[in-house]
């Protein structure tokens, strides 16, 4: 439990740390830009100045004692004994160890405060950069981990240029290394194969330009403009790349990367793909389903991300907007300050005719690539429709929600003191709906339900609610079944209660991490439960975070939205 709640809030960092790049960004860094090849398969840019301590500090995501987690996460990259195991093992504690004091992050890594960074692909070798404020201080922090994992550099020159290289791990006849070095004030660090030449490892360290360089603005601005994504701050995954290392081993650099490390054996394996159908199959589908692309917004509050799984396949999207259903509002407001919410929007009523309009077009769609047809033939076999069929019954839902406002316990009894929270389930007459469903639970069956828009006491038929500090009220509506208690809830619930339905969003869910682990936190206290550390340290972490996914024209579209505490220093 420990270890899944820290790494829940490194991947929510994750999501949030990572570019952020202005058009006039672009043009002072447009020298480093120019080192990215055009056939990248993927690419994140950060060169606009973004204060990393400072995000580091406000964050503050990581407990005081991190030695539990880093034993978690070491194990199994030291488990082999082997000094490669032990210097990614001391790599990541160094990190880690940075992450609890982010005010020496500069002092002990030589990277700039004000951070700028890029990440992309050299055929199949990740490359990082990140410009430097102490060159000397940034080999320092690489020495120590030498010293620390007894694994050391050898020292080696491209063209007049000085590396480091770090011999990891034996792969099929070569070696996974890393690749370190430093020059015009950047810092470059490649995980590639001593299986590539020269000129492979020349253009990941940043040394020689590539013969086919990416064209930002013929190649980015266009995509920026199209998917309403910010240019200041780009990423991007491409479908097509991809697909071309699948089928060959020579349309980009990935594919031939590959096929240099793997050889025979992926050829082997990859035959019935390595045709011409299926290059021009895989073709169709990169055209409608281009990649994944993401902008990000760090220097604002709130933080906030954006991603877009691309489409230009109309119908599929058409299909696909037919899902969406109604969230209650107040779940989707950018001020909700509840501890936790949730919201689903999804039209039942639909769920059958668009699953069964994607199904028909992928497994009707004409291939003529091998894989693809006996892919479309295991479909076939298994057609989930039948299945789908009992939604029916409740086909006139179109969402539901939860929100917990507040819950504090009461230390004497245990018991809660205060509970403030709504649930709603969103439908075409909400009433009638809400007498079929219990029809199936007998006992239920004969509730006398209010006259619409008045409140039950669900007390009164539910005594022992009472008992655990429960008054919780039952309202309908033509549109909306609530059951609630407390204050704000109250006037959630009411507030609902005159709203009509509309296709408003597909999922919204959110957390106050400071207030619900302080919510939980107490609940253990008050019951004698043991508390575990990472919850004391969960409670300051000063930050809420909104996540929605919904479907729009161009794609799926995925928004973050990270609330600081700005008081951070």
């Amino acid at each position: 439990m420990r270890t899944l709640i820290i790494a829940a809030a490194l991947l929510a960092a994750a999501l949030f740390a990572y570019i952020k790049l202005t058009s006039n960004g672009v043009e002072r860094a447009s020298e480093q830009l120019s080192y990215i090849p055009a056939d990248t398969a993927m690419l994140t840019v950060q060169l606009e100045p973004f204060d990393l301590v400072r995000y580091l500090k406000q964050v503050q995501l990581y407990p005081q004692d991190t030695q539990q987690t880093l034993d978690v996460l070491t194990s199994m990259l030291s488990i082999s004994g082997s000094n490669s195991g032990h210097f990614l093992a001391a790599l990541l504690e160094q990190y880690l160890h940075l992450m609890e004091q982010p005010e020496q992050l500069t002092e002990l890594t030589g990277l700039r405060q004000e951070f700028r960074s890029l990440f992309y692909l050299v055929g199949l070798s990740p490359v990082s950069r990140f410009e430097l404020t102490n060159e000397q201080a940034f080999w320092r922090f690489f020495d120590r981990i030498e010293q620390q994992s007894q694994l050391w550099h050898q020292a080696e020159e491209l063209d007049g240029i000085a590396y480091r290289r770090y011999a990891l791990f034996p792969f099929n006849g070569h070696s996974l290394d890393l690749l370190v070095t430093v020059q015009n004030g950047w810092g470059t660090v490649v995980l590639t194969s001593n299986g590539f030449d020269a000129a492979h490892h020349a253009e990941a360290l940043a040394i020689r330009k590539p013969t086919d360089v990416m064209n930002w603005h013929r190649a980015i601005t266009p995509l920026a403009k199209r998917y309403q994504l910010n240019e200041a701050s780009f990423g991007m995954l491409s479908s097509a790349e991809l697909l071309k290392a699948i089928t060959s081993n020579n349309q980009n650099r990935l594919a031939r990367d590959l096929h240099a490390l793997l050889g025979d054996d992926l050829s082997t394996i990859m035959t019935d793909w390595h045709t011409t159908a299926c290059q021009a199959d895989t073709a169709t589908i990169a055209a409608n389903w281009p990649g994944i692309y993401f902008d990000n917004q760090l220097n604002k509050q709130p933080m906030s991300s954006r991603m877009l799984i691309a489409s230009s396949d109309k119908t599929a999207m058409a299909s696909l907007d037919k899902l969406r259903g109604f969230i209650a509002p107040h779940v989707q407001q950018p001020t909700n300050n509840s501890l936790l919410h949730l919201g689903l929007g999804l039209n039942i009523g639909q769920l059958l005719p668009a699953v069964g309009e994607l199904w028909a077009a992928t497994s009707n769609a004409s291939f003529q690539c091998a894989p693809l047809v006996e892919l479309q033939t295991t479909m076939k076999a298994s057609n989930p429709l039948a299945a789908l069929a009992m939604a029916g019954m409740a086909g006139s839902v179109k969402g539901a929600s939860f929100t917990v406002n507040d819950v504090r316990m009461d230390p004497a009894t245990g018991m809660p003191a205060v509970v403030d929270a709504v649930f709603s389930l969103s439908a075409d007459n909400a009433h009638s709906l809400l007498q079929s469903l219990l029809m199936f639970y007998p006992p239920l069956a004969d509730i006398p339900f209010p006259q619409l828009g008045e409140e039950l006491e669900l007390n009164e038929l539910f005594p022992m609610a009472a008992q655990f500090g429960m008054a919780p009220k039952l309202m309908l509506t033509q549109d909306h079944a609530l059951i609630y208690q407390g204050e704000q809830a109250s006037s959630q619930a009411k507030a609902l209660a005159g709203t009509a339905l509309s296709q408003n969003g597909l999922l919204h869910f959110g957390m106050n991490y400071a207030r619900f682990f302080t919510a939980m936190a107490d609940s253990m206290a008050a019951t004698g439960a043991e508390l575990p550390p990472e919850f004391e340290a969960m409670k300051d972490t000063p930050f809420q975070l909104d996540l929605s996914l919904d479907i729009e024209a161009q794609g799926i579209a995925i928004e973050s939205r990270m609330h600081l505490d700005t008081k951070a220093d």
